[in-house]
C-alpha cells in the first residue's frame, strides 16, 4: 500500500479552495489488499488489510494493531471497515473463506477504536470478495453487503448487543448496498445485474419505489428532465453501484453504458415521492446527505456543491 489520505472539513468551506484538515501518510506499508475509513472527528485512520488492521495518526504512527491470521493462500479478498457515527467503534469485514481462514465463512468484528480491542465478533455465511459498509444515522446499527462475484451479493444490518453482534439478513442474494437516508428511514440498494434500483424501508427491508433502468432510456425520461439525449447506439446500459440519497426526499441514480465510441455515465436525480426524475448533476457527485455534494476534477480539485 502507498499513497496519503487526506481528510476535509467541509463545514468550514466557503469560496476559497479547499484545503485538507489533516493528512494521513501511509508509506511503504504492506501492498495487499485493502480498504481504509477515517474517524469522524479526522483524528485517526483505520487500514485494514488480509494481514492485519491498525489505528494511524496523522504523523504515521500505530495506535494500535490487529494481526490476523495469515492467509492460507493467494486470492481476492478485500477487507473493509468503518467507524461507528460516534467514532467508538470500528466494524471491520474480513474476508477469512476466500484466503482460507478456518473452516467457515467471513468474519465481522466490532474493534473498540481507542485500543483494538476486539469487542465482539460474527461468523457471516458467506464467501466474499469484498464488503460495503454503511453506519446507519441512528447511531446503533451498521449495514453490511458482502459480494461474492459471480455468485450475488449478501445483505444485513447489525447492532452491538453487550458482547455480541446481532445480526439481521435479508433474503435476497442479488441487491448491492448503495446509501442509507439521511434520516434512517429508508436504504437504497441496486441490483447484482445493474437492471434497476430500489428504496427500501429500514429497517425491514419492504419495498418503497423502484426505478428500472429503462425508465432512463425513453422519450419520457428526456421530457421529464428537459433532456434530449439520442440514445438509439447506446450499448449494454445499466444502473452503476453508485448514486445515493442527495437529502431525505432526494435520491441520484447514476445510469451507464457505451457507445461505439465512448463510455458515458449520467447521475440523474430523482424525487422518492412522485417517482419524478428531476434533472442531472454535470459529474459524478459524493453525496453527503445534506442537499450538497462534492465533485473532483481531472487535476484532483474538490468542488462543494448544493441544490439550489
Amino acid at each position: 500500500m502507498d499513497g496519503t489520505l487526506f481528510a476535509v472539513d467541509f463545514s468550514a468551506a466557503g469560496d476559497e479552495p479547499v484545503a485538507p484538515c489533516a493528512v494521513f501518510r501511509l508509506g511503504d506499508r504492506p501492498r495487499d489488499a485493502w480498504g481504509a475509513a477515517l474517524a469522524p472527528d479526522a483524528g485517526c485512520v483505520v487500514v485494514a488489510t488480509q494481514h492485519e488492521a491498525m489505528c494511524l495518526d496523522a504523523d504515521g504512527a500505530v495506535r494500535w494493531r490487529i494481526p490476523f491470521t495469515p492467509p492460507a493462500h493467494s486470492s481476492i479478498g478485500l477487507a473493509n471497515c468503518a467507524f461507528s457515527l460516534d467514532g467508538s467503534q470500528v466494524w471491520i469485514f474480513r474476508p477469512d473463506a476466500m484466503l482460507g481462514r478456518g473452516d467457515g465463512g467471513d468474519r465481522w468484528l466490532v474493534v473498540d477504536a481507542a485500543d483494538g480491542r476486539v469487542i465482539a465478533e460474527y461468523a457471516l455465511p458467506t464467501v466474499g470478495q469484498g464488503a460495503h459498509q454503511v453506519a446507519h444515522p441512528d447511531g446503533i446499527h451498521m449495514l453490511l453487503d458482502v459480494g461474492e462475484g459471480q455468485d450475488g451479493v449478501f445483505l444485513f444490518h447489525g447492532r452491538l448487543d453487550g458482547d455480541a453482534i446481532s445480526v439481521h439478513s435479508y433474503p435476497w442474494d442479488d441487491r448491492c448496498l448503495i446509501d442509507v437516508s439521511p434520516d434512517g428511514r429508508e436504504f437504497m440498494t441496486v441490483g447484482h445485474g445493474e437492471d434497476d434500483a430500489v428504496f427500501h424501508a429500514f429497517p425491514d427491508g419492504t419495498e418503497l419505489c423502484r426505478f428500472a433502468v429503462e425508465r432512463f432510456l425513453t422519450p419520457a425520461a428526456a421530457d421529464e428532465d428537459g433532456s434530449t439525449d439520442d440514445n438509439d447506439e447506446v450499448e449494454e446500459p445499466h444502473i452503476a453501484w453508485s448514486g445515493g440519497y442527495l437529502d431525505a426526499a432526494t435520491a441520484v441514480i447514476t445510469v451507464a453504458g457505451e457507445t461505439e465510441d465512448d463510455e458515458w455515465n449520467i447521475p440523474y436525480v430523482v424525487d422518492l415521492a412522485s417517482g419524478a426524475i428531476r434533472g442531472r448533476l454535470a459529474a459524478e457527485p459524493r453525496l453527503r446527505g445534506d442537499g450538497s455534494w462534492t465533485t473532483v476534477d481531472d487535476h484532483g480539485g474538490l468542488t462543494l456543491w448544493k441544490l439550489g
